[in-house]
């Protein structure tokens, strides 16, 4: 079994300016963990823990779903939570422009692994995962941070692929490998 996600990957300008905010969310004094910037990525799917022999099918499944989006640009803008201020969990950063192909590529990923056996998602909403939240510690100033970022700018990064990853899980943090890469557009 492998744990498996699937996430589009960001160009390295972009990473740094996200870092950037990483360390300015960390100074809030929250009790945060930070997800490395090399792992950062916009988020399509999390898979879960997945049979080996299932790898093939999933990349098979993701290149119908692939089919037909050419590359586009996606610009990363302002820092959100996941479910909500009262209650954070996760610090993400958003999609501006991009979210309508995000979001249409998301859905045909869902389609295409609907016979699969994954389930659809939800009210999926774009976005790159920057930290998770361990306690309430500090809310109300890690809070008035995310509100003073809602309209930051990131820059733009280029979707060229959608990525099936692995992500193994260490002591240090997840490591994550390609196990299979879509390029958009062809």
């Amino acid at each position: 079994m492998v744990r498996a996600f699937i996430g589009i990957d960001i160009d390295e300008a972009v990473r740094q300016k996200l870092a950037a905010a990483q360390d300015q969310l960390q100074a809030t004094g929250g009790q945060l963990k930070l997800v490395e910037p090399p792992n950062i990525h916009v988020t399509m799917k999390f898979l879960g823990e997945v049979s080996e022999d299932k790898i093939g099918a999933i990349a098979e499944a993701l290149k119908r779903a692939a089919a037909g989006t050419g590359q586009f640009d996606i610009r990363v803008k302002g820092i959100g939570v996941f479910p909500n201020l009262r209650y954070i969990r996760v610090v993400w950063a958003g999609v501006a422009e991009g979210s309508d192909e995000v979001i249409s590529l998301h859905q045909g990923i869902d389609r295409e692994l609907g016979p699969l056996g994954f389930r659809p998602e939800r009210d999926f909403v774009p976005h790159l995962t920057i930290a998770r939240v361990k306690t309430a510690k500090q809310k109300e100033r890690l809070a008035a941070f995310i509100k003073e970022m809602t309209d930051a700018e990131f820059g733009v990064t280029r979707a060229q692929a959608v990525e099936l990853k692995q992500s193994t899980l260490t002591s240090k943090g997840p490591i994550y490998s390609t196990l299979a890469r879509i390029e958009l557009g062809r």
